[in-house]
């Protein structure tokens, strides 16, 4: 492996700048032979995060009203003491941006930015003007910065996303980067782009726009396609990079494992993602060493920061991590290196359904998440999936229901196991660093166990409405409170520590958040299905964000979240933290494959509302686009006609965001 590559670390991934502990990870850097540091922050809060969140504006003071000023001050002081440090080691400091992120009342105080359609003209001057400004004044406060990490998606304005403009999109990726580079070339600075698209026609697109910037630009992008699960396959995408440096992002703190609350070495998962990324020769890697406000330092999952620093300093691998071990666990460290080998397979089998991707290991799933990720219809007797989304592996094949239950109850013993051997070490090492490793094996062991309850409450839940036998609804019900009941067990055992409560900063209780959205949905699906089932006219029907949606469901990745308004069950084609305007994704789609008759005019029927009184929405039936903008309160429902020009008892129904005014989609019915 090449010794004059880029060896870097993220840090603050994505939360608050911490002064102390950046200052730690700087000398722990030099001290591994680090040279590249980027700080991410706390990217996703449209206050202080990215570039905004941190810089007082000179030419556009009157927005730093909007800002956190005493963050403002504390970064002033932490990040350019940590830039000094890291200068005076030769590590180079970076700071992650998002962009599009124009202030909030930017548009009030700018209105002739906004095109026809209300949204933000990027080629406008003073667009152009703001950009540049921002990034001068940056510079300025943090002289010892040496550049950007540039994403273009996750924003207030996501550019990809935004209508009516003058430039197409690859012309606008363009546009805008090349503002961004320009300054920062201007000012001796770096900028690295991220592409962070998952789907291939934007990765492409966003590829030819920085080729045609700056061949010299290095393009970052993650070693797992699209996101972090250990489940994604290598990125395929680095194919595509053919004229740009590749910088590699990793990472190596487990985000949807566990977040370093569980115990987790990921030997064999850098293994084979260093021997894929070593085959595009790439100019370095950058790895994500935290998460959440978890600091790696200290406890035994710092073994996978020493696994990455001995690939990139070719050191011997195993000689790496047993000196690892021996140092911080003495006499019992052939123990702790044995639990610790095993700990990658069992999460596997946790969060995974046979190589799917069933459950992120986040904390713990909202049920908008688990119905976005199919879980309840791949538990159906016929189940039936189509997506072109990330997380569904090629070729996947489901086996028996028995079987994938079968594999949660083997990840529940294996966990068992390793608790119980955890505790024979208890009068044989550091008291200190017992607990440590104590707490983090209990969480496995209740983590695992509550995982198996979940897997089987999707699939009472799905039993029911298959059968609409009571039998399962009363099974169901059980379930619900075996699930908040072993999330009370691990708040006995663990109070604060245990991994499905949030008791941090924002303390929050997602079993029983989850606990309360699912009994709501199975009583507003009952409602519906019961009503529906008994009306013979039907030729097909569907209930929208529930369970027995199905129907081989499309959506742009994950931007169809699911609701319960008034009591009745919807999907969105967006993101529901936004409603009126995503600071995720502003104009999303899905669709649905529907029963028809063939060779027979139909009627498709779709119940629509809309929160804000105004419902804007594209309808697709087939190949004929139907525009749907009216103000009205409530639910309505429209019916269009289709007759199949071929022989074929089924028709694709897709719903777009078209607008800042989200389309509720209640029920969708073929007559």
């Amino acid at each position: 492996m090449k010794r004059d590559m880029i060896k870097g670390i993220a840090v603050n991934n994505p939360w608050d700048i911490d002064k102390d502990y950046l200052l730690f990870t700087i000398d722990y850097a030099a001290q591994m032979g680090f040279d590249h540091i980027q700080i991410v922050g706390p990217i996703h809060d449209v206050v202080r995060g990215n570039c905004d969140g941190m810089t007082p504006y000179r030419k556009y003071s009157q927005f730093n009203n909007e800002k956190n000023m005493p963050y403002v001050e504390y970064n002033l002081d932490a990040v350019n003491a940590a830039c000094d440090k890291a200068a005076a080691y030769g590590i180079k400091t970076y700071m992650w941006h998002h962009e599009l992120e124009p202030p909030n009342n930017f548009r009030e105080a700018y209105p002739e930015t906004l095109n026809s359609y209300g949204d933000i003209e990027v080629t406008h001057p003073i667009i152009k003007d703001f950009l540049e400004n921002k990034i001068i004044d940056f510079f300025y406060s943090y002289p010892n910065m040496n550049g950007l990490i540039l994403t273009l998606h996750e924003t207030k304005y996501p550019l990809l996303k935004l209508k009516n403009q003058k430039l197409d999109k690859i012309e606008r990726v363009k546009y805008v980067t090349q503002i961004l580079y320009n300054t920062c070339k201007s000012l001796g600075k770096e900028l690295i782009v991220r592409p962070f698209a998952s789907v291939e026609e934007d990765y492409q697109m966003m590829l030819n726009a920085y080729e045609k910037i700056s061949t010299e630009m290095l393009v970052m992008d993650k070693w797992t396609q699209f996101d972090w699960s250990l489940t994604m396959p290598h990125n395929a995408f680095y194919k595509k990079i053919q004229k740009n440096p590749l910088l590699v992002e990793a990472d190596i703190f487990g985000e949807f494992f566990g977040k370093g609350h569980l115990p987790l070495m990921l030997k064999e998962h850098i293994a084979e993602k260093f021997t894929y990324c070593e085959g595009f020769s790439p100019a370095g890697y950058v790895a994500r060493i935290d998460r959440d406000g978890q600091i790696p330092f200290g406890g035994v999952n710092e073994v996978n920061i020493v696994i990455m620093n001995a690939y990139l300093a070719g050191k011997n691998v195993e000689e790496e991590i047993s000196g690892f071990f021996h140092k911080r666990y003495g006499t019992v460290a052939t123990d702790v290196m044995a639990l610790m080998e095993c700990t990658e397979r069992v999460l596997k089998k946790t969060i995974y359904t046979k190589g799917y991707y069933y459950t992120e290991l986040s904390r713990f799933p909202s049920l908008n998440h688990s119905k976005n990720h199919f879980y309840f219809e791949m538990l159906r007797e016929q189940f039936d999936i189509t997506s072109d989304e990330w997380f569904i592996p090629h070729g996947w094949k489901r086996e028996s229901v028995e079987a994938l239950l079968a594999e949660k109850q083997d990840a529940v013993r294996e966990a068992d196991k390793l608790y119980d051997r955890i505790l024979q070490l208890r009068d044989t090492m550091d008291e200190k660093e017992f607990h440590k490793l104590l707490i983090k094996f209990t969480n496995l062991k209740l983590v695992t166990k509550i995982w198996e309850q979940l897997f089987v409450t999707f699939w009472d839940y799905v039993r029911y409405f298959e059968t609409f036998d009571d039998t399962f609804a009363t099974s169901f019900e059980k379930d619900v409170e075996l699930l908040c009941s072993l999330k009370q067990r691990g708040v006995d055992i663990l109070g604060d520590a245990f991994y499905c409560l949030n008791g941090g900063r924002e303390p929050f209780d997602y079993v029983e958040a989850f606990a309360k959205d699912i009994r709501e949905s199975f009583a507003a699906e009952g409602r519906a299905l019961k009503m529906l089932v008994q009306d013979d006219s039907l030729t097909d029907f569907i209930v929208c964000g529930g369970a027995m949606e199905g129907h081989r469901l499309k959506k742009e990745v994950n931007f169809s979240d699911t609701l319960v308004i008034d009591g009745n069950l919807c999907r969105i084609p967006g993101n529901r933290k936004g409603m009126a305007w995503s600071n995720i994704n502003a104009h999303g789609w899905f669709s649905y494959e529907l029963k028809v008759r063939p060779k027979a005019e139909n009627q498709i029927s779709l119940l629509l509302g809309n929160p804000e009184g105004k419902l804007e929405a594209r309808i697709t039936i087939g190949d004929k686009e139907y525009e749907i903008c009216e103000q009205f309160s409530g639910r309505k429902e429209y019916r269009f006609p289709y007759t199949p020009q071929r022989e074929s008892d089924r028709v694709r129904v897709r719903v777009d965001k078209i607008s800042r005014n989200t389309p509720c989609v209640y029920i969708i019915k073929s007559l």
